[in-house]
């Protein structure tokens, strides 16, 4: 039984698979937050940012408890560009365009905080993953035929690298997880150093 308890500050379903894949059941809490870019801030700067900035608003509901709470973030950009949760089916299709026959890149940025249960809050810390994705050539046909599955809407850059966007993904440098929304080895090194070892103790082992 993992403990303390683990909050999500996130209403992204993907990044709870993620907790479950390293083994940790999380409470949902998704966080209302001004997701505007300021102006001249870099992808990089942004990312942090906003994964602080979730953090930050959901530590109010640690206060009270012995938990650890872990907030992120998912930015995709074309060079200084940030390709968002796309709002149409014509600026999902001008995205995925944009991204054919290019490398762009994808930063997942991770904050973590723990209570005591005393009104203390510990910063555990934060991290940032970088992954360059290649898409090959994509016809405005296939990008439109792309956006009705469904598949675009609510994912940032327009696309799932878990799905059917796979197939137009040459390759990847960096983390695959990353892309999805959570970078696990950055956020199970965070979680260790908060108190959650994703590893059962030997102890298990010898039952």
């Amino acid at each position: 039984m993992i403990s303390p308890r683990l909050i999500l500050a996130s209403a992204s379903p993907r990044r709870a698979q993620l907790l479950a894949q390293l083994g940790f059941d999380c409470e949902i809490c998704p966080q209302d937050i001004d997701e505007s870019r300021w102006e001249g801030e870099s992808p990089a700067s942004y990312v942090s940012r906003m994964a602080r900035e979730k953090a930050r608003s959901g530590s109010t509901q640690l206060l009270d408890l012995t938990g650890v709470l872990i907030a992120a973030d998912t930015v995709v950009s074309l060079g200084d560009e940030v390709l968002a949760k796309p709002e149409s089916p014509e600026q999902a299709e001008d995205f995925l365009l944009a991204l054919a026959n290019t490398t762009h890149e994808v930063r997942s940025a991770v904050c973590v905080v723990a209570s005591d249960g005393n009104s203390s809050l510990t910063q555990i810390g934060e991290a940032v993953s970088l992954t360059r994705v290649t898409f090959c050539s994509v016809s405005r046909g296939e990008a439109r035929r792309y956006w009705l599955t469904g598949e675009p809407q609510g994912k940032a850059g327009g696309y799932a690298i878990q799905g059917l966007a796979a197939a137009f993904i040459r390759s990847i440098e960096g983390s695959y997880s990353g892309v999805m929304g959570l970078p696990l080895f950055e956020t199970a090194a965070l979680l260790k150093k908060a108190g959650l070892d994703c590893l059962p103790p030997m102890e298990a082992w010898e039952q």
